[in-house]
């Protein structure tokens, strides 16, 4: 047996595989270099454009895509519901108060959970999202594990007052059967809060001296797959000098404005 042969082919085979593992190592760093200076070319941009934002969220999130179908009320659904003359339109529930209910002047929200809780179906689900002065409304968006869906087409409680600041009535959409679209095991990492904001820049959504008012994370846009049936993604809700309201799709990037 050639022994000084076999010994070169061994060598050979090391330098091989050393070069292999470097290269692999500089490339990863490599890459891991170019996503840092990327990062901190948005922060340095926005900066320079005196756009500032809030304290954004460190931990690094995995979710999925979820879907679920829209409820069809019933008879069966509204058995509960006293003190209220309710329409059923399919997918909406309208309720009109038989008695009016007087806001408080302090401490409203707490006062309309507690409302929704009582007079709401399934009110648990609901959790106050925002406020329109112009149409007085309040908008309690649906939950899922503990985050909003801002869609409030489909999943949300629409409580009216009048002049006298009194509840006159509500309308109650819902979405059933929420679940995720695929495993636990199989959820990805979303795109971090400063992507979402980079995207906004990129889109000239962002104006210098513009500050990110607000960064929180939930579901929105909506998908109709077949009749009753919606995909809803998980999205980045942010609002732009406390009046502009952006939704960044946290797994593709898409950036929805409401107008």
């Amino acid at each position: 047996m050639d022994w000084s042969r076999i010994k070169t082919i061994f060598i050979l085979t090391f330098l091989v595989l050393d070069l292999f593992l470097a290269i692999q190592y500089y490339q990863k760093k490599s890459n891991y270099q170019i996503d840092v200076i990327a990062e901190s070319t948005i922060e340095d941009q926005l900066k320079a454009n005196d756009i500032t934002y809030v304290a954004l969220p460190k931990e690094s999130l995995k979710e999925t895509y979820i879907v679920g179908n829209s409820k069809i009320f019933t008879d069966k659904t509204i058995t509960k519901q006293k003190g209220q003359d309710i329409d059923i339109y399919k997918d909406v529930l309208q309720s009109r108060l038989k008695d009016v209910v007087k806001l408080p002047e302090t401490n409203r929200i707490f006062f309309l959970e507690n409302f929704v809780k009582e007079y709401v179906w399934n009110g648990n689900s609901y959790r106050f999202c925002k406020r329109d002065v112009s149409t007085k409304t309040f908008y309690f968006c649906q939950s899922y594990k503990d985050r909003l869906i801002y869609n409030i087409d489909s999943s949300v409680v629409e409580i009216k007052y009048n002049d006298n600041d009194e509840i006159v009535s509500y309308r109650q959409r819902y979405i059933e059967d929420l679940k995720d679209m695929v495993d636990k095991k199989d959820v990805q990492e979303v795109l971090p809060a400063i992507k979402a904001i980079e995207n906004l820049y990129v889109k000239d959504e962002l104006k210098p001296d513009d500050r990110v008012t607000k960064v929180d994370f939930g579901y929105y846009t909506l998908i109709p797959l077949s009749t009753g049936v919606k995909v809803i993604a998980p999205a980045w809700h942010l609002v732009v000098n406390e009046e502009r309201d952006y939704f960044v799709n946290a797994i593709e990037g898409q950036v929805n404005k409401i107008e």
